[in-house]
């Protein structure tokens, strides 16, 4: 998990991460991103992204708690590691001046002691920023686009 402290309040935030289908213009890692559901945000809406430096992705929005907090789970894709599941969550809070954005990003493997194996060596090292990148990516987005 990763958090940033940005100095906006929560609804400045929220005006942003209501509409997922934007995550390229904060994301450094998507290089295009478009919502694939007439709906462009709450439960069950659709997104697809491409990655950076190749790769992309389909998620549907599993949990949304209006101002709060959002869980999207990826649903398809290409050049991703065989999973059985894979979901990012994103949270935030209030703290005085500021607001707390974090993001977790879970998954698991499939095959068993070679997918653990696979996750240590080649999966965890190329995730274990993305977390970072998304939460600094969404702070610098936010704050820059302040009046």
């Amino acid at each position: 998990m990763s958090t940033a402290h940005i100095y906006a309040s929560k609804k400045e935030v929220w005006d942003v991460l209501k509409f997922p289908g934007n995550i390229a213009a904060f994301h450094p890692l998507i290089k295009r991103s478009f919502m694939t559901t007439q709906a462009e945000s709450g439960l069950h809406a659709k997104r697809h992204c491409d990655l950076l430096p190749m790769g992309a992705m389909d998620e549907v929005i599993t949990d949304w708690k209006e101002g709060k907090t959002f869980t999207m789970e990826v649903i398809g894709g290409k050049m991703l590691p065989p999973h059985h599941f894979m979901k990012g969550r994103i949270f935030m809070r209030e703290v005085g001046e500021h607001t707390e954005v974090s993001f977790e990003l879970s998954y698991r493997l499939k095959f068993g002691v070679i997918g653990r194996l696979l996750d240590r060596l080649l999966i965890q090292p190329q995730f274990k920023n993305a977390p970072t990148k998304y939460v600094q990516g969404l702070k610098k987005y936010v704050e820059g686009n302040k009046n």
